[in-house]
């Protein structure tokens, strides 16, 4: 029977937004041994400790709510072949995965490698007011694009996206209805999670001065 002794979790650091993958090993964890894994620009985001080889916990620096979540893994879960994905306890956001490196990284790119890339061109955690709230915002957003559940009154589903520090704004082109949706703590990622279809309702009565990256995304 083949043992597997390394395992990958990967997980976006709290100060610089970037998410990180790192390699964990059966032996540098026994004997009761436990590990901080710090990101490269030197935040720490989680320590993994085992009692016995038969459990592990994972203290994670959370990056969209900013508190320190604790979650338990058996031994299977820890060395799976598959993903383990953990949750932000606070929002219930995705916030990490432990798994296979190759299915981590397939299941990154196939679910957040462009929004990470657009966030990091438009400055990353110096433009946006929370850059980690901020992906997990566009993450939702995208994901019920792609289900169809992103949608306008009118049934005309050309809708412009709008990048702001602090939230996002969808417009849509054809009669000027929007929503406007705010990105900057751990509870409007909570609220947004809850919304499974998104309506545009509310007419757009004037442009706002606030200063912005324009960004345009049509859902169409």
């Amino acid at each position: 029977m083949l043992i597997k002794t390394e395992n990958t979790v990967a997980l976006r650091c709290p100060d610089c937004g970037r998410l990180v993958l790192h390699t964990l090993s059966r032996f540098e964890l026994g004997g009761g041994r436990s590990r901080e894994v710090s990101c490269s620009c030197g935040s720490p985001q989680v320590v993994v400790s085992t009692k016995g080889n038969r459990s592990y916990w994972l203290e994670v620096n959370c990056v969209i709510c900013e508190a320190v979540h604790l979650y338990h893994l058996s031994s299977k879960e820890m060395w799976s072949h598959d993903v383990v994905h953990l949750s932000c306890q606070e929002t219930g956001l995705e916030l990490g995965h432990v798994g296979d490196r190759n299915k981590i990284k397939e299941y990154i790119k196939n679910h957040e490698e462009a929004l990470e890339a657009l966030v990091e061109e438009m400055g990353g955690q110096e433009y946006f007011v929370n850059a980690g709230v901020m992906l997990s915002v566009l993450t939702h957003v995208h994901t019920l694009a792609e289900e169809g559940n992103l949608n306008c009154t009118c049934q005309n589903n050309r809708i412009e996206l709008e990048i702001f520090p602090d939230r996002i704004e969808l417009h849509c082109r054809h009669c000027n209805r929007m929503h406007v949706f705010s990105a900057m703590t751990a509870q409007d990622a909570s609220d947004l999670r809850d919304d499974e279809v998104l309506k545009l309702t509310h007419k757009a009565c004037t442009k706002t001065k606030t200063p912005r990256m324009h960004r345009k995304h049509d859902n169409k």
